[in-house]
Formats: C-alpha cells, sequence, structure tokens
C-alpha cells in the first residue's frame, strides 16, 4: 500500500500539480499539500472541521506536523481556525466570490500586458493550439477534459508573462478557485460558448490586438463568474432554484509540460 505522503501518490501529486512552485520538503510541507488535495477535490464539506488527531493516525505520524500544515493553510485562508473548537473548512460568501473572480480579472490581465509586451513568438500559437484543442473536446461533450484544458489556457498566460509573483498569485487562487467549485452550485456552462471564448482571446493574442485581447479576457471571466450560485445557507446568498451540483475539476496536467521555452518557434 503507498503512503499517502510519498510524493509518487495521488494525493500528492494532485496537490503538487495545484502549486508547481511549491517545495514540498519536510513532512508538514507534504501533510499541507496532502490537505489542500482533499479540499480541492471537495472531500471535505463546507463548514467541517479538521480532525488533527484522526488525520496524525490516518497518515500514521505525530500531531506536530498536521498541526502545522493546518497551520498553514489557515494562514492561506483555504481553513478557518475558531478559538478552543480548531480548524474549519472555509465558506463562500458572495463577497469571497466576488473578491476572488475580480482578483483573477487583475492578475490575468496584467500577465496578459506582460506576455504580449514580452512578445514571445510561440505565445499566440499555443494558446491558439489549446483553444483549438478545447473546441475538439468540446464537441464531443467531455467536461473534465475541457476544464483541465480552461486551467491550461489561463496559466499559459501567466506563464508566458514571465512574472514568478503573478504566476504565484495565480496558484494561489487557482486552489481558492478549485475548493469554491467543489463546494458550490453551478449554472450549466456551455462547452462549445466557453470554447469559443477562448479561440477569439487566442486570436486577438496572435494579431497583437492587445486591447481586444484584454476585454475578451475579463469578459470571460466576469461571465464564468455569473455561472456560480452559492448555496442559501451560505451568509449573503441568494437563493435560485440550483441547476446543478459543483463540478469536480480533471488533475492539471504537470506543469513541467507547459514551459514557455518548449513553445518557443523559431
Amino acid at each position: 500500500m503507498v503512503h499517502p505522503l510519498d510524493l509518487g501518490s495521488d494525493p500528492v501529486d494532485a496537490a503538487s500539480q495545484h502549486s508547481p512552485l511549491a517545495e514540498l520538503g519536510n513532512l508538514s510541507d507534504r501533510v499541507r499539500a496532502y490537505l489542500l488535495a482533499q479540499l480541492t477535490k471537495g472531500e471535505l464539506a463546507p463548514g467541517e472541521r479538521i480532525n488533527e488527531a484522526e488525520l496524525a493516525r490516518l497518515l500514521g505520524i505525530s500531531r506536530n506536523p498536521v498541526r502545522e500544515a493546518v497551520a498553514g493553510l489557515v494562514r492561506q485562508g483555504f481553513l478557518v481556525a475558531r478559538p478552543r473548537r480548531g480548524a474549519f473548512l472555509r465558506t463562500f460568501t458572495r463577497k469571497d466570490v466576488d473578491d476572488i473572480f475580480s482578483f483573477r480579472i487583475a492578475i490575468e490581465t496584467f500577465a496578459l500586458r506582460q506576455a504580449l509586451h514580452l512578445a514571445e513568438p510561440g505565445f499566440g500559437p499555443r494558446l491558439r493550439m489549446i483553444a483549438a484543442d478545447m473546441g475538439a473536446v468540446a464537441s464531443a461533450g467531455e467536461v473534465g477534459r475541457m476544464h483541465e484544458l480552461d486551467i491550461r489556457f489561463h496559466r499559459t498566460i501567466c506563464l508566458f508573462s514571465d512574472n514568478r509573483a503573478a504566476l504565484r498569485a495565480h496558484e494561489a487562487m487557482d486552489a481558492s478557485v478549485r475548493m469554491m467549485i467543489a463546494t458550490v452550485d453551478l449554472r450549466e456552462d456551455p462547452l462549445e460558448l466557453s470554447a469559443r471564448e477562448h479561440l477569439q482571446i487566442a486570436e486577438a493574442v496572435a494579431s497583437r490586438q492587445g486591447d481586444r485581447a484584454e476585454g475578451l479576457l475579463a469578459a470571460h471571466i466576469r461571465r464564468s463568474r455569473s455561472n456560480v450560485m452559492l448555496r442559501p445557507e451560505a451568509p449573503g446568498a441568494a437563493a435560485p432554484p440550483p441547476l446543478g451540483r459543483g463540478i469536480r475539476l480533471a488533475p492539471t496536467p504537470d506543469p513541467r509540460d507547459w514551459r514557455p521555452d518548449d513553445w518557443r518557434t523559431t
């Protein structure tokens, strides 16, 4: 049986894919990666308490690295600490959702401007390639694969910006988005529409229409926000009839496959 904290096991692999810049060196880092993978897969319900003793028993380790890992996730905002009660999975209010998506617009449009300024020749072709794959996958109705390509498209923008701060911010935000999607309701998003929007962004980038590309990207993210429906019990939430449960995303592909150096054209 493979131990959950083995770097070759699925939980830690999944967590490292969420945060390719993270260095999973010590035991508490591995526990944090394992927990983050569970959170973003929707294995815990909003407001659920993290049982440190049970987690330590499950992983076969002492409570100290578990406590350190939980404290790290509290600092990152993925868990909420309550005095004398422990740490709990955060819930998402309307303001939380608005904050996440508005920050996403800020980060990604900044990264897009940076990438266009650098004018790497492989940037436009790479986005076009991913968008073309999205079109084919949309026609086949492959929801999981579509979400995988969606993540790759947006992270590609940050990678080509050559700005490590932007990439780190995007990675942290991506984990929050995954966690949110696993715990809220979503309106069904037509795959063909999403594929078309990504293709329009890619075409604008390839033709060096910076303002148009930025506007299309921001509009796409705003439309994605409109698909999120908070459940009635969440503070500040409206109560529209749910049209579908939260969709669990496919694992993020290995970021080593996405290095800009591999996409430069001659």
